[in-house]
Order: C-alpha cells, then structure tokens, then sequence
C-alpha cells in the first residue's frame, strides 16, 4: 500500500491553521455588546452569552425569561438593557418603558415587525401575514382578511357563535360544580378547548362540527365521582377524546413551546416538524383546512353572496380572494399555502391567547371578591330585563351593551395577565433608542408587564428620549399609573367620573396587551368580544369561590403566551335572579 509521509513543518502549519481557525470561529461566536447599553459582563464573556445564566435563573427561582430580564434590569438600574440568546448573532435589546415603546411602535418609521416573532411561526404557519415586513405584499396579503373584524361582522357571525360555545363550558362546570361538591378543579384545559371551539366557530361557521369541550362534557356525565374527605383537595375530571383535527391542532399549538427562547429556532423547527407525531397533525391540519375551504368556495358558486359574507370567515375570506383576483387580472388562489396559513392564523394564535387571559382573569376575579361583587352587581343593572325575566341576556343584549366597570375590569386583566409577555420590533436602519445607538437588525423587546407598566418605572433623563417622545409629555399626552398601586389588581384605575357619570377611558394609563401601531394584534377585537361574553355568562351562572393558597399561586410558564401554572376554580352557582 502507498503511503503519503506529510512534512514535519507541513503537520505543524496545517495544526496552527486549525487552532487559528477554531479560535476566529468561537471569538465570532462570542457576544458582541452593543456600545453603551447595560448587560450582564459575565454572559458576555460566554459563547452561550446569557442562555446559562438564565437557566440557573429559572431553575433557582422557578421564574421564566420575562422575570429573569426584569430583576436583571432592576440590578442594572436601567430601562434598557442587552441580552445574549443566540450565538453568531446581534443581541437582544429589552426595553421597559412605556412612552418609548409607544413612541417606538406608534411613531418610529425606522422599527418594523422582527424576525423574532416571524421564527415563532415558521413552522406552523410559514405564509402568515405576521411573518412579512410592513411592505406593499403584507398590505395586500391582509385585505384577504380585512373585514373580518368590523363590528358588524363581529356582533353577527362571531358573538353568536362564540355564545354557544360559551354556553356549552357553562354546561360543563355546572355539571362538575355539581359532581365536586364544593371541592375544585383544574380549569386551563377547559378554558384552553372553550376557547378553541370558539375560534373554531368563528372561522368555519357555527355548524362547525367538531368540538373540544362536549367530549369533555360526555365523559364527566358518564363518571361517578367519591370527593376528597378534605374540602381543599382538588376533584379530579376525566377528559373526553378530542377528535384528530382538534388533537392536531393543539399538538401543533404546543410546539411553540420548543422553539420559545431556543437559541436556534430555525433548526428546532426543522427538528421538530419532523417528528411523526407532528408531521401528522400538520397534515390533519392542512386536509381540513382545505375542505372547508373547497366548501366555501361550492357555497360562494352556488349561493346568495351576501348570506356567504355572514356566514363565517373562511367564506368571508373567500370572496377576499375572489375580489382580489380580479382587480389583479389573475384566477383566484382559494387554496394557496397564504389562505391555509392566514385562516390557521386565526385558530393558532387566537385560542391560546384569550384562553390564557381567561385563566388569569378567572385568578384575579376569585382572589378580588370585591370587584366580583361589583362586576356582577353592574351586569344585573345594565341587563335588568334579563335579569326580571329570569334568563341570561341575549347576545343582541350583550354586544349592544356597554358596561364601564365590565370594560375596567376587561381592560385591568389584560394589563396584569400579560398573556403575550413582550412586543417586537427590529431596527430597519441604525437608529438611537434612548440615547443609545441602535444598528441596523437589532430587535428590541419591550415588556408588556414590566417598569411602568405593573411595577414602577426607571427614570430617564428627559433628554435621552427621541424628539417625538419628549413632544408627547410636552403636549401632556403622557399617561402613567400611580406607582403605589401599579402592581395591584384595580380595575377602578381606568375609570373616570364626570358630571355625565361613570365611564371606561381606555386612554387612562399603559397599556400593551395586544401592542401599538400598524403592527399591532389584528385580533384585538375579536379578543374583546370573547372576553366580554366569556365574563357576562360566567358572573351570571357562578360565583368564584377563592382556592387554597396551594392552588392560588401566581407562578408562571412562558411557552406561546404567559401561562398560570396553575388555575383552580371553585364555583357555585348562581341563579339569574341572583338567589
């Protein structure tokens, strides 16, 4: 056999070039901090920048990456602060100041949608309007959905369907109410399912014929219960079989929790798409998608347009498309990877978030009798034919109704739910952000449940502030809460009284549950109704009874939205004449 013998000196230049290598490769993988703007000087001398740090954090304190930014905010004393997630890459800037984010979301032409937010739906939904730069393609990929929240369409295709399914969870507590005998339970999962048929409602039409809570609803009729001796102990309910199209789609909803935070998500979904378990669930997905598409498309070539356009919003969508089309001079795309994702969109985002905020507001509501009282006081008075007539009130009466101390209370969970913990934005162009220069690429977080927003703010030299913010305190448009009460639950804070009476300003301080601006949550609206039917039903069948202290902690999780970890009810019923 030949043999090559490589030079003494060859050997050794070619071991110095590797050494030289690896060396250039880990100092390029080294943080580069941002000049000026405060960070962790130990992360930045990791190749795993702050990663480690943070997960001693977590572990040590059982707290998540939002709580673990603020205390590292607190023991930098700064509003603004860089951390390092990824390797090889710029870092993250988190900002906690509400009248800079405002300005920055509201104002700063130079900010647009990150890539940040656009990783977390890579995988499920790769076409989403939420993944494109505010350009001319993401304005035309949204008039597929521009109209679904108009308040008509809300108050007639959304609200009744949303009621239903409302209704039907009503039925199910009543039933475990019953069978627990004043004991409680674990809600999360079926506020997680009640929120998932309504979205599902909504966007396939009320005769939609698959449901997560009536499985649920089956199996605890079909139970016999023997109740813990203590009446602290938790009654434990069996849940029904999902059927696979809302299995998938839970499944599917789930893996944002891998991918959250992960130093390289690209790579993690290419993993975790690929599993068999999810491959499956996303074909699922896709077929019924699909199918109800072609079903709209057959309803719109057969029927009346106009009963299409209140029938739901895949059909609702379909006429978009149609519309679209012919104003481009090109045939419709009615089952495009962009109308799958967009509709997706709906179902994906919307079931997590709202039933996350209800989770939170069912805590805040048990924990605060008080303004329960008062909630369910103001809804007999505002519904007080409903009310004689012994009845729940009809969904004309609850989307006509405007309750202030319901919107204050609405609007309070959602500041100290923080579902959605965090807003971003990336810098388009190198900029400055409160006096600091910020290059081109760089995504910044602000926290949505941060300083000045549920705990006192930082101060900031006036002059740091860009000119559009400094003119917004000038103006005397600034808003800000109280500091001896920020963290409280207190939904009399946006309220306002006046020789007219009592009424919800939405403007009385910080706020960024569903963020700022063009790019801020589409589904607001529909969030809205939701919840607002969701708290109308529930304070006029129950009264939440406060839980153990085992079962009322406020520690959470961060996987797609800001999660209690644990959310007990305790309920008893409540007639409609308030007996």
């Amino acid at each position: 056999m030949l043999s090559i013998e490589m030079p003494g000196t060859t050997v050794s230049l070619l071991a110095a070039a590797i050494i030289l290598a690896l060396c250039a490769l880990y100092r390029a993988a080294l943080p580069k901090p941002i000049p000026g703007i405060p960070y962790h000087a130990a992360s930045s001398r990791r190749l795993l920048g702050n990663v480690p740090a943070m997960l001693a954090y977590i572990t040590k304190s059982e707290g998540t990456f939002i709580t673990y930014v603020t205390d590292l905010m607190d023991s930098l004393n700064s509003p603004i602060i860089q951390v390092f997630i990824r390797p090889f890459s710029k870092p993250l800037v988190i900002l906690a100041d509400f009248r800079e984010a405002h300005d920055l979301m509201t104002r700063r032409k130079e900010f647009d949608r990150s890539d940040v937010v656009g990783d977390l739906f890579l995988g499920v939904a790769p076409n989403h309007h939420i993944r494109q730069k505010t350009n001319d393609a993401w304005k035309a990929q949204r008039h597929l959905i521009q109209d679904l929240m108009t308040p008509t369409f809300l108050h007639d295709v959304a609200a009744p369907a949303i009621l239903k399914k409302v209704n039907l969870l009503m039925d199910l507590w009543r039933a475990k109410a019953r069978a627990a005998r004043g004991h409680p339970w674990v809600a999360n999962a079926d506020l997680n399912h009640m929120s998932l048929d309504a979205i599902s409602a909504f966007a396939f039409g009320a005769g939609f014929e698959h449901s997560a809570v009536q499985p649920d609803l089956d199996a605890v009729k079909a139970q016999d219960y023997n109740v813990p001796s203590s009446i602290d102990e938790p009654v434990v309910f069996s849940q029904g079989q999902k059927d696979q199209l809302l299995q998938s789609i839970l499944d599917l909803t789930h893996t944002i929790g891998e991918v959250q935070g992960n130093p390289s998500p690209r790579l993690t979904w290419a993993y975790v798409m690929r599993k068999p378990k999810i491959k499956e669930a996303a074909k699922s997905k896709d077929d019924c998608l699909k199918r109800e598409l072609q079903d709209a498309v057959k309803r719109f070539e057969s029927g009346n347009a106009q009963d299409v356009k209140l029938r739901s919003a895949v059909d609702r969508m379909v006429l978009n498309e149609r519309d679209l089309a012919e104003k481009g001079g090109r045939p419709p795309e009615y089952f495009s990877g962009v109308m799958i994702d967009e509709l997706f969109g709906f179902i994906f985002a919307g079931h997590e978030t709202t039933s996350t905020t209800l989770c939170w507001g069912l805590k805040f509501l048990a924990d605060n009798k008080d303004t329960q009282d008062r909630l369910r006081e103001a809804l007999w008075e505002s519904f007080i034919t409903a009310k004689e007539q012994g009845r729940e009130p009809t969904i004309e009466e609850i989307t006509g109704a405007r309750v202030p101390y319901l919107e204050a209370v609405m609007e309070e969970i959602l500041r100290c739910a923080g579902a959605a913990s965090f807003v971003d934005r990336q810098a388009m162009v190198d900029t400055q952000l409160l006096g600091y220069g910020i290059p081109k690429g760089t995504s910044v977080t602000s926290l949505v449940t941060g300083a000045s927003m549920m705990r006192p703010a930082f101060e900031v030299d006036e002059d740091r502030r860009s000119v559009t913010s400094q003119s917004t305190k000038k103006d005397g448009r600034d808003r800000a809460w109280d500091p001896s009460d920020i963290s409280s639950f207190k939904p009399e804070r946006w309220l306002v009284t006046s020789e007219k009476g009592t009424a919800f300003d939405a403007t009385a301080g910080p706020q960024l549950a569903f963020g700022l601006g063009t790019r801020g949550c589409y589904g607001k609206r529909l969030a809205y109704v939701e919840v607002k039917i969701f708290l109308i039903v529930m304070m006029w069948n129950f009264e939440l009874l406060k839980c153990p202290p085992a079962l009322s902690g406020y520690k959470s999780n961060l996987y797609m939205t800001h999660e209690p970890r644990s959310c007990y009810v305790r309920l008893r019923e409540v007639g409609p004449l308030g007996a």
